[in-house]
């Protein structure tokens, strides 16, 4: 396989030490569930394998020795082994510590010796690019989490109003909740309130005191949101009813203050979210098998939203939707699938 230029001269290698073992733990990495490995110290140096480097990408191998994907490295320690916690075990996937502990205990006994006191190069990592030896396994075992967001706002749009308050929730198609995060934020002295957004808070006093109390600076969420998102395994995906206004909103924030974006493409920096996202307003109208003039979220029973009201606190909304995604999905997967040949769009 022809690597792409990018990445001609990066280090391969395989996880493991067998073609089975290799396989098993690319596996991990593809789902999102290992983002750290470890190695003996003195398995690296002149002659041997570079030790690892925070920024490096290396190509992870296939059990067949194919290049499968590509990792980027995020951290480096090096600890006795008898040092390592939990914390960094979680990370490598493959067990709770006790069936960690044996597995690397035995991995190190047949590579050259183990020792309670043995110095081990502990690495994190983030999957960065899925090559095209890896596809296949990658579609079996990848869940990405799906980061669904509402925002509230004084005004139609990020060019002349500000963004006020959002909340996130982080859930696997299957309703497996990660996490939530919310932020209310200081209107920006660069914008002014819509007459016309601000009447219409005048009517929603108890949502107006829970999307302005406690304000905080964009300049210190949006860093702390893009963190949030990137703790999380595997792809991320952004969701939002409609994406047209709140991912709008979110994406300007992010790229203002957080140097990233909603969206994904061929751009250079850092990319939080995989793919374009989903649009909940558009997905609900196609899958309700709606004429267009009668999508909308309204639309949807209660059922969909868990019973959630829509107060316009936006951790309430973010936690409807997410509901909402749920209930979708299961109807998009009852659908008879749909394939193209790789030459239908290019």
């Amino acid at each position: 396989m022809t690597l792409p230029p990018q990445y001609a001269n990066s280090i391969q290698f395989s996880f493991g030490d067998s073609p089975e073992l290799a396989e098993q733990l690319l596996a991990l990495v593809l789902s999102g569930k290992k983002t750290a490995t470890c190695g003996a110290l003195r398995d690296y140096g002149p002659g041997k394998e570079p030790l690892p480097q925070v920024g490096r990408r290396d190509i992870v191998r296939n059990g067949a020795g194919e290049p499968a994907c590509v990792i980027e490295t995020r951290g480096v320690e090096i600890k006795r082994f008898d040092d390592i916690q939990p914390g960094f075990t979680d990370r490598e996937g493959e067990g709770d510590y006790a069936a960690w502990r044996a597995g690397h205990e035995a991995y190190f006994a047949r590579n050259g010796g183990f020792s309670p006191d043995m110095e081990v190069v502990c690495e994190t990592f983030r999957l960065l690019e899925v090559l095209p030896a890896g596809r296949d396994l990658y579609n079996q075992v990848a869940s990405p989490i799906f980061i669904v967001t509402d925002i509230e706002s004084d005004g139609p749009t990020p060019l002349h109003n500000s963004m006020l308050s959002f909340a996130s929730v982080a859930i696997e198609a299957d309703g497996t909740l990660h996490g939530e995060f919310e932020a209310q934020l200081h209107q920006r002295p660069d914008r002014t309130p819509n007459e016309t957004t601000m009447a219409w808070w005048d009517t929603q006093p108890e949502a107006w005191a829970a999307t302005t109390t406690d304000p905080e600076e964009p300049s210190v969420v949006m860093p702390r949101y893009a963190d949030w998102v990137e703790s999380f395994p595997g792809h991320k995906v952004f969701v939002a009813a409609p994406m047209i206004f709140d991912g709008l909103w979110m994406d300007h924030y992010l790229d203002e203050f957080a140097g990233t974006r909603v969206l994904s493409g061929p751009f250079k920096g850092r990319q939080i979210f995989r793919g374009g996202g989903i649009c909940l307003y558009t997905m609900a109208g196609t899958l309700r098998g709606a004429p267009y003039l009668d999508w909308g979220m309204s639309k949807l029973p209660a059922e969909f939203y868990g019973h959630i009201a829509h107060t316009h606190k936006a951790i309430d909304d973010a936690r409807g939707f997410a509901n909402v995604l749920v209930e979708l999905i299961k109807l998009s997967r009852a659908l008879p699938p749909i394939s193209g040949s790789k030459s239908d769009f290019r």
